[in-house]
């Protein structure tokens, strides 16, 4: 509980639903921003809307050939397994679809007419992804994985984005020539980072059956990214460890392309180990927590120090004493996991800003029954002279957040839609010629959003505004000061939007961490953009009742309230607060709801005298982690 804050606080734990904000690279990002069946879908970070016009298909090498009792079986992952489904798209444009099961599915084309292209369409450590692989009739009753790599195999067949030619469903010339040429150039334009891997060099990308998060070619999958550009219509595949890229043209056919430099395994001795021990530290904390509560002291040895790693751990802007207190003392990470971990990069260069090899990861923490409490973005793995990897934080002076989310007020039922971006300064000593962080990114005016820093401690609000930090894209309520965008502008942003936060001093000129040469800017990504005004006003917000009426609450005994219509895979926020003018009294709680969307919360606030003003809000997340707040005051 604090006082004085002009915006609700909230505790600095490492695993709350205030810290998620989706959103950063996938390690193989090949999320599409959009998909389905009606198009739209693409690469993470470019939409297809604008790209060149379909290619002409090359005309078929054999015949459409209807096959019986036939079904085909596979993986589909991106360096993590995919969750959602696989459709696959016959020749006459029949389709049949099935849920992934840990990345795997089984689906049954008996009396389908190939070649067939399949799509796996879901999330990918909670990015949306949509990816493609194809098979002739000759492959039926076989593997055939879908990842990043077959969707490169598709794509270089159809000349443009996998994502259109499925759509298209103008495929049937598709033959087993195809496959196999467009198929094996791939394979040696990466081959030296597959072997460095430990993937064995006979692989047939398509068909080699694989396990997600074990084997050898699920590793190489962690250090690929892929991204195409749908104007130019050309691939870059990007290896995360050393920075190194190539290019494919879609446009240019195997048999011309043979030229090509292989992209370099070199850098790469050590990745494939490293890879599972990054991943065993996030398995390892919060394996502390498997059955209870652990002592703030049992955490410490897997947190980072300037002993062996010449990195002093700092999360959120918390030091390794406070976070492990606080941590330590959440209930809601006893019998948790952390799920959806994805490698965004791995820096073995050694230099004065890197100075022991540091791995930058994503990952969701769930508790024991696996409603999601908050995605972190990130997060730093770092090793140590001892050759152990242990967590860092994020390095980070500031606490800083983005959310995107859509307000319904309780009584009027008007709604508004737009972003709010949290600052805090937990130690104020490391970052204090900071007086003002500005944000920048989709949506913002073109000189960003100004916060200033508060007067107490609390969140730093909006420069000229209110005093809160919310920011409003578009309103139908009365009194609200929005941006007044349209639907069509918001619905315009890009998917997983990236907002950057950069402190400045009282001169104007960007602040430093104290003491040293460092800026303090900081970026984060959502999973989500902003909802346009209409998809708010038709949006699932919670139902609200309390124990009394919110005008008679001063204080001093409980207040009850109770939600229903959540989400019930998300934790959901509560918040209450009273102000008479000089002295505010809140409290915040993250409560998982029940399997019927249902949570309360009792909150005793200290008794406030004089003329109040009461605030409460509930709080419960959309599936790309976007707040969804039903409010009340008085």
């Amino acid at each position: 509980m604090t006082t004085n804050s002009a915006t609700p606080a909230v505790p600095h734990s490492f695993f709350k639903t205030t810290r998620s904000a989706c959103a950063v690279a996938l390690l193989v990002s090949l999320a599409a921003c959009g998909g389905g069946g009606g198009g739209g879908g693409g690469f993470a970070g470019f939409p297809v809307a604008g790209g060149n016009p379909p290619a002409t298909n090359p005309p078929a090498s054999d015949p459409p050939v209807v096959v019986t009792e036939a079904k085909f079986s596979g993986t589909a992952a991106a360096g993590l397994p995919l969750s959602g489904n696989v459709t696959v798209k016959d020749a006459k444009g029949a389709t049949k679809t099935v849920p992934l099961v840990d990345g795997h599915y089984d689906i049954d084309v008996t009396g389908m007419t190939g070649p067939f292209v399949f799509r796996a369409e879901g999330t990918v450590g909670g990015q949306r992804t949509v990816i493609h692989s194809a098979a002739t009739a000759a492959d039926a009753n076989g593997t055939i994985n879908i990842t990043p790599l077959t969707d490169l195999v598709v794509a270089n067949i159809a000349g443009r984005l996998a994502d259109q030619y499925f759509d298209s469903g103008d495929f049937a010339g598709v033959s087993p020539e195809q496959l196999k040429a467009e198929s094996d150039a791939l394979k040696a334009k990466l081959l030296p980072v597959l072997q460095a891997m430990g993937v064995d060099a006979s692989i047939d990308l398509l068909r080699t059956a694989f396990t997600p998060l074990s084997s050898a070619l699920d590793k190489a999958l962690d250090v690929l990214r892929v991204s195409v550009d749908p104007v130019t219509n050309v691939a870059t595949i990007t290896n995360i460890v050393t920075q190194q890229q190539i290019t494919d043209d879609l446009a240019v056919k195997a048999a011309q392309d043979a030229g090509t430099t292989p992209l370099s395994g070199n850098g790469l001795s050590t990745a494939a180990d490293d890879i599972v021990a990054i991943r065993k530290v996030l398995s390892d904390f919060v394996g502390k927590f498997a059955n209870g509560l652990p002592a703030p002291g049992e955490l410490l040895p897997l947190l980072s120090d300037t002993t062996t790693s010449g990195y002093n751990f700092r999360f959120a802007d918390q030091t390794a004493a406070q976070f492990t207190t606080e941590t330590a003392a959440d209930v809601n990470l006893v019998g948790a996991s952390f799920t959806d971990v994805v490698i965004q990069r791995i820096n073995y260069t050694i230099d004065a800003d890197n100075t022991n090899p540091r791995a930058y990861v994503e990952f969701t923490h769930r508790d024991k029954n696996g409603v999601a409490f908050s995605n972190n973005q990130n997060v730093q793995i770092v090793k140590g002279t001892d050759g152990v990897w242990r967590l860092r934080g994020d390095g980070r002076v500031l606490d800083i957040d983005a959310h995107a989310h859509a307000v319904k007020d309780g009584a009027s039922g008007c709604v508004s839609t737009g972003l709010q971006f949290s600052i805090q300064d937990v130690n104020p000593g490391n970052s204090n010629a900071a007086v003002a962080v500005v944000v920048t990114g989709p949506g913002l005016p073109p000189a960003g959003v100004r916060h200033v820093r508060p007067q107490t401690s609390g969140f730093w609000p909006i420069a000229g505004g209110d005093g809160s930090n919310y920011y409003y894209l578009a309103s139908n309520c009365s009194g609200i000061a929005s941006a007044g965008l349209a639907d069509s502008a918001i619905a315009a942003l890009p998917a997983t939007p990236e907002y950057t936060f950069t402190a400045y001093t009282s001169g104007g000129a960007i602040a430093k961490i104290t003491s040293s040469t460092f800026d303090i800017q900081y970026t984060q990504r959502l999973h989500g953009r902003a909802l346009t005004l209409a998809e708010a006003t038709a949006a699932a917000f919670p139902s609200v009742t309390t124990s009394a009426a919110l005008s008679s609450y001063n204080g001093g005994g409980d207040f009850a309230i109770n939600a229903t219509g959540l989400n019930p895979g998300f934790a959901a926020e509560f918040y209450l607060s009273l102000f008479n003018g000089t002295e505010r009294v809140e409290d915040q709680a993250d409560v998982a709801p029940s399997s019927a969307g249902a949570a309360s919360k009792t909150f005793g606030l200290p008794a406030v005298s004089g003329q109040l003003f009461r605030y409460m809000f509930v709080s419960t997340r959309d599936a790309n982690w976007r707040q969804l707040v039903l409010r009340r005051q008085d």
